[in-house]
């Protein structure tokens, strides 16, 4: 099973072969996993004419804790509504505030996760997508800096590539 995005996503996907493609909905049940897209914003201003179109989603299920993945997003106030909605216990972001040469950030940097840090107060926070792709600008070294100055390294983690959380 492969879940999309939006029906022009799964056009493509199924062009390349795959045949088992569903487009995700705010009611989406996949083996007794509830899956709910959420809304996202790959950048800010002129450059979302470039960027295209994203979500994230939230998974959640009666004997686990509520997991909110946030994709390829900035902070923006529907960020804010989805966690206020969902009250996710984890929280996961792209944060590498990866940019283009020009337009500024295409997902979270330290500021933007601060901004969920205070908007979701009960929740564990984790920052991947850092270091991987040659458009990174934020280091895990400067976000745990960050991290520490701010009071945040209680509940914000940063993992290490390979590297398993399991949360209870």
């Amino acid at each position: 099973k492969m879940f999309v995005q939006n029906e022009e996503d799964a056009a493509v996907v199924k062009e390349a072969g795959f045949k088992n493609v569903e487009v995700l909905t705010q009611n989406t049940v996949f083996e007794g996993v509830e899956l709910i897209k959420t809304k996202g914003e790959h950048g800010r201003g002129e450059i979302l004419k470039r960027t295209g179109l994203v979500c994230g989603v939230v998974f959640k299920h009666k004997n686990e804790k509520t997991l909110y993945v946030a994709g390829d997003t900035v902070w923006y106030s529907a960020v804010e509504e989805e966690i206020n909605t969902h009250k996710p216990e984890i929280i996961v972001v792209n944060g590498g505030d990866n940019q283009f040469l020009e337009g500024g950030s295409l997902v979270m940097g330290k500021e933007d996760i601060y901004q969920v840090f205070k908007a979701a107060p009960h929740a564990t926070i984790v920052s991947v997508h850092m270091e991987a792709v040659n458009h990174w600008t934020l280091s895990r070294e400067e976000l745990k800096g960050f991290i520490n100055e701010k009071d945040m390294a209680s509940r914000v983690f940063i993992p290490d590539d390979g590297e398993v959380y399991t949360f209870k």
